[in-house]
């Protein structure tokens, strides 16, 4: 039996995945057909691996969500059954990963433009890889329309305006409550002032 594992590298990521030809389908002997295990490495993160429905879905929400980024849309996307999702963290991107095992934590990951990217390339080389003969199941790529990408954009831009709105006017109301106020007023009697004056005259 010819056991076959193949590692796709990039600077903070590294893709490694192992498995068999599937010689029913005609693979030859440097083919993987047939996946028995994936392990992603981020640095600074801990080991993903699991089975080949997470990896699709992985495959899936990361590629989404990159296009998407890249066409200046910030959204979060959620793979099929929740098992993986990826959402907008500031000026980064969080992961979150949903483990199908009873018991286990969701693990969260902070990813920075660059670790984005280089997930993102290893996701590109398995997929155009002739090492592997793979069927992935993830949504072929479309480019967004216009519409799609002003619209997005412009839901974005009213949410930002409106956050900052509400931020102004709470900062200005705690400002003017350290305003000191004078309560006393003078009040001068003009015509008794006018009757003074005229009886020096």
């Amino acid at each position: 039996m010819i056991y076959l594992s193949y590692k796709l590298d990039q600077d903070s990521s590294s893709l490694e995945l192992a498995g068999m030809p599937d010689v029913s389908n005609g693979d030859s002997k440097d083919t993987i057909g047939i996946l028995s295990s994936w392990k992603l490495k981020i640095i600074g993160s801990p080991l993903l691996e699991g089975e080949k429905e997470h990896l699709d879905n992985l495959m899936q929400v990361i590629l989404q969500y990159s296009r998407s980024y890249i066409s200046g849309v910030r959204k979060t996307f959620i793979s099929d059954k929740k098992i993986v999702t990826i959402s907008p963290f500031g000026i980064s991107h969080k992961l979150l990963l949903n483990s199908t095992r009873k018991g286990v934590e969701p693990l969260e990951i902070i990813l920075d433009d660059s670790e984005l990217s280089d997930i993102t390339r290893c996701f590109d080389l398995l997929r155009f890889d002739s090492r592997f003969n793979i069927k992935w199941f993830i949504d072929e790529d479309k480019p967004f329309n216009k519409k799609y990408t002003l619209l997005s954009n412009s839901n974005h831009s009213n949410n930002t305006n409106f956050f900052y709105s509400i931020l102004v006017f709470l900062s200005t109301s705690f400002l003017l409550l350290f305003i000191p106020i004078n309560n006393n007023f003078e009040y001068t009697d003009t015509n008794n002032a006018f009757k003074n004056n005229s009886e020096q005259f």
